[in-house]
């Protein structure tokens, strides 16, 4: 197993509602590995009002297999 530094911008749209955040961002995680530890570190909106851009920080651990 390795640990490893990630940092994501994702877009957040009006259509996901607050409540299914959490939901979105481990989703987008998941790609990498299992996450450990992760946090929004900023939330910007773009010019369009219905899309914010969310930067994301994360830990992930990732399998020998994931690495390859």
């Amino acid at each position: 197993m390795n640990l490893e530094y990630i940092e994501l911008n994702l877009e957040w749209t009006s259509e996901l509602d607050i409540y299914d955040l959490k939901k979105f961002i481990l989703s987008k995680l998941f790609r990498y590995g299992d996450p450990l530890r992760w946090a929004i570190t900023s939330v910007k909106s773009k010019s369009d009002a219905k899309i914010q851009i969310i930067s994301v920080e994360a830990v992930i651990i990732m399998n020998k297999d994931q690495l390859e």
